[in-house]
């Protein structure tokens, strides 16, 4: 259960007594999920400097569970409303990440869930970092899903660092697998987040052989949504067996579950039969499969 608790510092002390995890962690470079076009917000934190040590704003702590503490912004007034969703539903996601990873716990609790308005998406500073900014609604009637949706996102590239063994947060392969494991669990959460239409209203370079080395390229973040989906939905893996098949590539995947090379050809080839090379894909979501 949930413990409410009110405390608002720029860096605040953990139930242990010690400072915030953000201090424990050593490289903070910006890892953002976003959409194809960058909100104000988050150009602006791409653009700066990392701060070197605690939180980047003031926060207000809300509540905590055994893996978790939740803060909002210090004044964001659906700030509470939020974390109150979040908190009633970490535990039960958390857990839904550790199927998804069969049973990897990542090494640093709790996991700090930073809840603000304005940022249009989500971020943390590295991969293995464990503070995670996430987007909160303004609006009068807050959608706490869109919330939640950020956090699994996010909490997934924490997962995908402890396990070290090729998905990539900074990069193409590791971003997609954030983005299907949240849309896995929070599908009308997409909404404005797909990037699926990028690769198919492009060139369609193989970004299943090559791995891009950004999370910010929606073309190349697009291929690897698309391919993942093609794993789980066309050729019918598990999300475990999948997440299991890491490697620096999503060929490398590929040839793990299928036991043989060449995934990108018949992927392509699938997709170009249903959507023409050259064409509007008109496509508004990341899954077009089984097709």
């Amino acid at each position: 259960m949930a413990k409410r608790t009110k405390k608002t510092k720029k860096q605040v002390a953990h139930r242990t007594g010690k400072k915030s995890a953000a201090t424990k962690q050593p490289t903070r470079v910006i890892r953002v999920f976003a959409k194809p076009k960058l909100s104000r917000e988050l150009a602006k934190r791409f653009a700066s400097a990392p701060p070197p040590s605690g939180f980047d704003r003031a926060v207000t702590l809300e509540g905590s569970t055994q893996h978790f503490q939740v803060y909002f912004e210090t004044g964001f007034a659906n700030g509470p409303a939020i974390a109150q969703g979040v908190l009633a539903t970490c535990e039960k996601e958390y857990n839904s990440n550790l199927s998804f990873f069969s049973g990897l716990v990542p090494p640093m609790f709790p996991m700090n869930f930073i809840i603000a308005p304005g940022i249009g998406g989500a971020y943390h500073y590295g991969c293995a970092a464990v503070d995670l900014y996430c987007d909160g609604d303004a609006s009068a009637s807050p959608n706490i899903d869109h919330t939640r949706y950020l956090v699994i996102a996010e909490e997934v590239e924490v997962f995908e660092a402890a396990q070290n063994k090729g998905w990539d947060c900074g990069a193409s392969n590791g971003e997609g697998l954030s983005r299907v494991l949240a849309t896995e669990l929070y599908p009308a959460e997409l909404d404005g987040f797909f990037t699926a239409a990028s690769w198919l209203d492009s060139n369609r370079h193989d970004w299943v052989s090559q791995t891009d080395t950004t999370d910010q390229n929606a073309v190349s973040t697009g291929c690897a949504v698309l391919f993942l989906n093609y794993l789980r939905h066309q050729l019918n893996y598990t999300w475990p067996q999948i997440v299991q098949a890491a490697g620096s590539t999503l060929e490398q995947t590929y040839a793990a579950l299928a036991g043989v090379p060449g995934g990108f050809a018949p992927f392509k080839t699938l997709l170009d039969s249903h959507f023409p090379p050259g064409q509007p894909s008109s496509l508004t979501t990341d899954n077009p499969f089984p097709l």
